[in-house]
């Protein structure tokens, strides 16, 4: 629980209200009163972050930052409504994640494949096995650029893991057809994809795996281990640390789960911070959204941090003030603490957000460390720095 912090005024009889959140359909206290100024107020809490206890009608009202206390004139017995912690939530803004019907934890599908143009063949998966399932097609570029990663990587687990590339989406719908394609396709890129490839019966392998586990794009993997549960999912890019994790028996799938539930969060806030800095619309919910990011899922995390900068500084929609460019400036001098302020491009980020905030001799100060450090073979970046410089300077 938060330090309370007490209104210096005291407090006159208030009325409350519950309101349904039209982002969230959640319960949302609305409390309102008059201080002794007569100025009308207002605080929201979460309905669940409280505890009722309600034990008569005509209500006091006594406030702190993060507490509240209700209580009835003399003549009724006491009243309390405890507030663990009345700040709002991310979830608040954009709802609980869902996770899709397959994923980390669920039991890994059966393998659907028409041919095994490449390696040994697979049927169902073995016990103590550990397997990497990656899909990929002849006309993605990513997926051509993982190929001598996923060898690698099969060349260093060796018989620990056995990796599976599945071609889907290729866009031939005869099945001999394709899987001649795919078979002069593999025999061309010769040692770059050593290990098992497959082309999937039909469109199974994508109707199984990458819808039912909300995959939209290629290349992507699927790490199952020796229980034939899915371990991990993502791009082969970022594959290397959870397969040793997984080989290694060290692998924790709980805090997966956790840490995507986390992303998708992030993911869906910097969305509606998008939208909102885009059209104006939601300014006061996106400077809470932003805040609640900064202060606890990006804190060690600069390009996150300097993302909701730059959206919220460059941002020209009507709304967009001094407490949205605080919240910017805060940001991105976290974000630069982290990196030592040797970071040219969070200094860039920075400047602006002193500019924005009326510090135009720290934004020059700053710009100027920006142009020192930025690369110089960076025309494009060098020109944007001076430009900018340019504006402060004025």
């Amino acid at each position: 629980m938060r330090s309370p912090k007490p209104l210096l005024t005291p407090i006159y009889p208030i009325t409350t209200e519950l309101l349904t959140n039209s982002v969230n359909p959640k319960r949302i206290w609305t409390v309102s009163y008059t201080d002794t100024n007569h100025e009308h107020l207002s605080r929201r809490f979460p309905m669940k972050r409280m505890k009722q206890i309600f034990t008569a009608s005509t209500l006091t009202l006594a406030l702190c930052a993060g507490t509240a206390a209700l209580a009835v004139e003399p003549e009724y017995k006491e009243v309390a409504v405890e507030v663990a912690d009345a700040s709002p939530t991310l979830e608040d803004f954009v709802g609980q994640a869902k996770l899709p019907d397959l994923f980390i934890g669920s039991k890994a599908p059966q393998l659907a494949i028409a041919k095994f143009i490449k390696g040994e063949s697979v049927g169902d998966f073995e016990k103590g096995q550990v397997y990497v399932v990656e899909f990929w097609a002849t006309w993605c570029g990513p997926c051509v650029a993982a190929f001598p990663h996923l060898s690698e990587l099969q060349a260093e687990h060796g018989e620990a893991v056995r990796f599976i590339g599945v071609n889907v989406w290729e866009g031939e719908e005869n099945q001999t057809k394709r899987i001649e394609k795919i078979e002069s396709f593999v025999a061309d890129q010769g040692d770059r994809m050593s290990y098992t490839v497959a082309v999937e019966d039909g469109t199974a392998m994508a109707d199984n795996w990458m819808t039912p586990a909300a995959q939209n794009g290629i290349p992507a993997a699927f790490i199952v281990d020796g229980n034939g549960v899915v371990a991990w999912i993502g791009h082969p890019g970022g594959i290397e640390e959870p397969l040793a994790d997984v080989v290694a028996g060290n692998f924790d799938p709980s805090a997966a789960v956790e840490e995507a539930k986390s992303n998708m969060l992030i993911s869906a806030a910097f969305q509606k911070l998008g939208m909102a800095f885009q059209t104006g619309e939601g300014i006061d919910d996106a400077r809470q959204i932003a805040d609640i990011l900064i202060n606890e899922y990006l804190s060690e995390e600069p390009a996150g941090l300097n993302a909701i900068a730059w959206m919220i500084t460059t941002s020209e929609a009507e709304g967009v003030g001094e407490a949205e460019y605080k919240v910017a400036h805060r940001a991105i001098a976290i974000a630069c603490e982290k990196t030592e302020w040797k970071d040219w491009s969070l200094l860039d980020t920075y400047a602006l957000a002193a500019f924005k905030t009326g510090n135009k001799t720290e934004a020059i100060k700053w710009q100027t460390k920006a142009l020192e450090l930025a690369p110089a073979e960076n025309k494009n970046a060098i020109e944007e720095l001076e430009g900018r410089l340019a504006e402060y300077q004025e």
